[in-house]
């Protein structure tokens, strides 16, 4: 047996020795004889499990795992355990892990093997039978071992596996933790920016809005002083009226009189007319202030409403930039 002095102390620890693989040499008739009937045996049982029949079914088949169960059964009596076998072994195992056979059903082969072997060596050999039993029973124990060190090995590049692909996805989270974090920054940049312009625009537009009320009352004012005018040109009028009456009554004397009463009726006459345009002039400042007032109250709002909606997205960048820290944080932990 050409194996390390690791492999040779496993071989020692279940009692494995060279006598127990030249007694299986001694005995290959024996097994080329009973080898069609222990395969055979071996998948009527396997069969009565359909979770085994849907695997064989999925990849590969019947006959052809006849085939190389016969070739495992006769390989226990090669006499030989080197380290050519014990790879091969461990690379059945990896095959059989790879497919998704359970360790259970694969462990539980070799007791399934051994117990038709009993029960056909009982027949076939009575008088060793035994012996036969017990050497091959080792070296099932020992193909058992082999499979488990192959499931586990698998098992490890799984782990190393899912460690690799865990360290590429921290390694993107950072990078994307890292340009999210720029871009929160600059957006909360933004988003302050833009509420405090709407901020100051919403102040500038009441301010604006109290000026044109201002203006609004000064325009009243003077629409009052027009009405005063209005009502001061109608006295004119009325007083030229009467200056004519009296210049008339007085004949020649009162000529001189009558053309003052003459200009006092047109200087009244004008008055109300520059009143009509004056009067006629503040009604539309008035509508074009009303339409300008309105505006200006629409603008204010928006501005209110943009400044509330920007204070929103800051309460929002300030959120992502909480998480940003907290992936930063899972990142220096694992």
């Amino acid at each position: 047996m050409s194996i390390t002095a690791a492999r040779q102390k496993q071989l020692d620890y279940i009692g494995l020795t060279r006598a127990d693989l030249q007694l299986l040499a001694d005995h290959r008739p024996v097994f080329q004889k009973v080898v069609h009937d222990v395969v055979d045996h071996f998948y009527n049982h396997v069969g009565s499990y359909p979770e085994l029949a849907q695997m064989i079914t999925r990849f590969s088949s019947i006959e052809r795992l006849k085939d190389t169960q016969q070739m495992y059964w006769l390989s226990m009596t090669d006499g030989i355990v080197d380290e050519a076998y014990i790879e091969q072994r461990i690379a059945i195992g990896l095959v059989h892990s790879r497919i998704g056979l359970s360790e259970d059903y694969y462990l539980g082969t070799y007791m399934v093997y051994l117990d038709i072997a009993t029960s056909i060596f009982q027949q076939v050999i009575p008088d060793s039978w035994h012996r036969v039993i017990q050497a091959l029973s080792k070296m099932f124990n020992l193909d058992s071992q082999l499979v488990l060190e192959a499931y586990e090995k698998k098992e490890k590049e799984k782990l190393h596996q899912l460690a690799a692909e865990q360290e590429h996805t921290l390694t993107a989270v950072t990078q994307i933790t890292q340009q999210l974090t720029g871009m929160i920054c600059e957006l909360n940049e933004n988003a302050q920016a833009i509420s405090d312009v709407a901020r100051e625009t919403a102040a500038s537009q009441d301010q604006a809005h109290e000026l044109l009320e201002a203006l609004t009352d000064e325009i009243h004012q003077i629409g009052k002083m027009g009405e005063l005018i209005r009502e001061i040109s109608e006295q004119s009028h009325l007083v030229g009226l009467n200056a004519a009456i009296e210049a008339a009554h007085a004949g020649e004397f009162g000529r001189g009189f009558e053309v003052v009463a003459s200009e006092v009726r047109k200087l009244a006459a004008s008055s109300r007319e520059a009143q009509g345009k004056i009067q006629a002039n503040l009604e539309q400042i008035m509508r074009k202030l009303g339409s300008v007032q309105q505006e200006s109250q629409h603008t204010s709002q928006g501005a209110r409403r943009q400044a509330s909606r920007s204070e929103e997205l800051a309460v929002f960048a300030t959120t992502m930039e909480n998480l940003a820290l907290d992936l930063r944080k899972l990142d220096r932990q694992i």
